[in-house]
């Protein structure tokens, strides 16, 4: 009960109400099922000797209104009258059932997104500690598991246990000696693998979780790298290590398999050997007969419907504990993560009117390490164009992720006109274009690609003209088949590194920002590449407030102003040629 509680504590309120819905269905369920046993006994006792429609209950009031004297037509339209019930019966079942499997995979879809808003709204270092695989694990896999396996199989147990209790009952009022007899080994030799299991489920389903992560992991990796696996012929190294992966899978799941086959199988023996003891204890006291053909029909029919029923309540305890391990994980997260508020979008004035400035800033990733930046103080005017430059490790993306707001200082405050930018960093955000040196095109249009995000009839034309032209990728449109329709390609695969990178220039431009961020854009482009690519980011001066991490002094010689930095310190700040003085900085070109 421990996980139900927790999966459907991942759900709105109004969705958990959905499930409560299910209880009275699965009590409605288990009454038809019932009354479906006694329309049998009671039919199948009318057949053996139709004389008793005289004296039987209800049916007696029947044959005293019925326009035939032969008890046999009146047994005849019982007959009819039971198979209608029972085509009634798979109806309702078909659509309880339907209704059911719609709880389960809308709460499904449901937890998965929550949790998937709750890891885009998690903080940028969240995502540098975490595997994507372990991101993309729980709402691909675990979400599924949780509803159908822990809360589906929950509801499933019920109504199985609804079923037989009703079943049984009715079995207690047509012959209960022999009925307590049954059930009570029953009981006693279905809960002995139950409990003796439990533990041997719970370790397939951490192992399978386990595995299922790591699998994803090397599928990243290897088709993630195509072209490095490919010129380095490393693909033999790949496909063992996925084939490792998939055996063992393959074993867990072979494993999991084997074990509810066993279930089922001692369940079915166990229910025939006491559907065995029933006939010899019905032929023991009463001998042949009437009532002996009608009670053992009746226990013929229970042991049909009940061998399922016990079947599918074995499975579905053991999926509850193999379950655990996949809820657990994403319980975590759930729990880690706080639900992102509603954000209504609001016309936010310019922020950045004056200047952006560090007061102090000190950042360090992990309890215990080294400082990533430390005490980083400097102002950055509006309109101005900055150039971050200095040695591997310096520092350089972290102060770009600091300003940008992605990550939040250790120590020190980052401010905006003079105000904290904490608590409004979304609104900062959407005033910034930002072009990374790694560049991630969507397997899609390049008109997608440069309004990235905006749905195709939000998209303004103007605006994508514009960027177009600024990022000086007239020409390059112009030489593709369908133009802006055209298909870039799995992250861009179909263009050059240069025309990559204008892309991402005339993406962060769309929107019109009033300050652009070049995180390296230029660090693996080729020296002519290299000067198309400055040249488009240098029409942009005068414009708009620039921020670039550079590799190369020439992309940043020209900036306003170049940010120095040394061992996550400032060692200079100020034009290219003032920091010319500096006999490290000198090495730098």
């Amino acid at each position: 009960m421990k996980q139900v509680r927790i999966v459907l504590s991942w759900l709105p309120v109004r969705e958990r109400w959905r499930w409560a819905v299910l209880v009275p269905i699965v009590g409605l369920a288990a009454i038809i099922e019932a009354a479906g046993a006694l329309a049998v006994f009671g039919l199948l006792r009318l057949v053996v000797d139709p004389e008793q429609v005289r004296t039987a209950p209800v049916v007696s009031a029947m044959a005293r209104t019925w326009p035939s004297a032969d008890p046999r037509s009146i047994v005849a339209a019982l007959a009819l009258g039971v198979g209608a019930f029972y085509v009634a019966r798979a109806v309702f079942l078909s659509w309880s059932d339907w209704v059911k499997q719609g709880v389960v995979y809308g709460s499904a879809a449901t937890a998965a997104e929550r949790l998937f808003a709750r890891y885009l709204a998690a903080d940028y270092l969240f995502h540098v500690r975490r595997r994507s695989a372990s991101l993309i694990e729980p709402m691909t896999r675990s979400a599924d598991i949780a509803y159908e396996l822990v809360a589906g199989s929950a509801v499933n147990i019920l109504a199985e246990a609804a079923t037989i209790a009703a079943l049984v009952l009715v079995l207690v009022a047509s012959a209960p000696p022999i009925t307590l007899v049954a059930v009570a080994l029953v009981l006693g030799l279905v809960l002995v693998p139950i409990v003796l299991t439990r533990r041997s489920w719970e370790r397939i389903g951490e192992q399978e979780r386990g595995l299922f992560q790591q699998q994803l992991h090397v599928l990243q990796q290897s088709l993630g790298a195509i072209k490095d696996v490919k010129v380095t012929g490393r693909q033999p190294f790949f496909e063992e290590q996925f084939r490792h992966l998939k055996r063992d899978l393959a074993r867990t799941k072979q494993r999991r398999s084997w074990a509810a086959g066993v279930a089922r199988l001692g369940v079915e023996a166990t229910l025939i050997l006491c559907m065995l003891l029933v006939v010899f204890l019905v032929m023991r006291d009463d001998g042949p007969g009437t009532g002996t053909v009608s009670v053992l029909a009746l226990f013929a029919y229970t042991g049909f419907r009940v061998v399922p029923s016990a079947n599918r309540i074995m499975l579905n305890v053991g999926y509850l504990r193999e379950a655990q391990s996949w809820v657990e994980g994403m319980d975590r997260d759930m729990r880690a993560l706080p639900l992102p508020a509603p954000r209504p979008f609001e016309h936010q004035p310019p922020m950045l009117r004056e200047s952006l400035a560090c007061d102090q800033v000190s950042v360090r990733y992990e309890d215990g390490a080294a400082l990533a930046l430390d005490n980083v103080s400097l102002t950055i005017r509006r309109g101005q164009s900055i150039g971050i430059v200095g040695p591997t490790g310096a520092g350089k993306s972290t102060l770009v992720d600091v300003l940008l707001g992605l990550l939040t200082p250790t120590a020190g405050r980052v401010l905006v006109d003079g105000e904290p930018l904490e608590g409004h960093e979304r609104a900062w955000q959407r005033q910034i274009g930002y072009v990374s040196q790694d560049v991630y095109l969507l397997d899609d249009s390049l008109r997608r690609n440069i309004a990235f995000g905006i749905p195709d009839a939000a998209i303004d034309e103007t605006r994508l003209a514009n960027a177009v032209t600024l990022a000086h990728l007239d020409e390059v449109v112009a030489g593709l088949p369908r133009r802006l329709e055209t298909v870039v390609g799995e992250d861009g695969v179909r263009l050059s590194g240069g025309q990559r990178q204008r892309v991402a220039i005339a993406r962060a431009l769309y929107h019109d920002p009033a300050i652009i961020v070049f995180d390296e854009a230029t660090a693996a482009l080729d020296n002519q590449t290299e000067r198309e690519v400055t040249s488009a980011i240098t029409s942009l001066r005068g414009t708009r407030t620039l921020i670039a991490i550079a590799h190369r002094l020439t992309t940043v010689r020209e900036c306003d102003r170049l940010i120095y930095l040394r061992d996550g310190r400032v060692a200079g700040f100020g034009p290219y040629s003032e920091l010319l003085k500096d006999d490290s900085f000198r090495q730098l070109t």
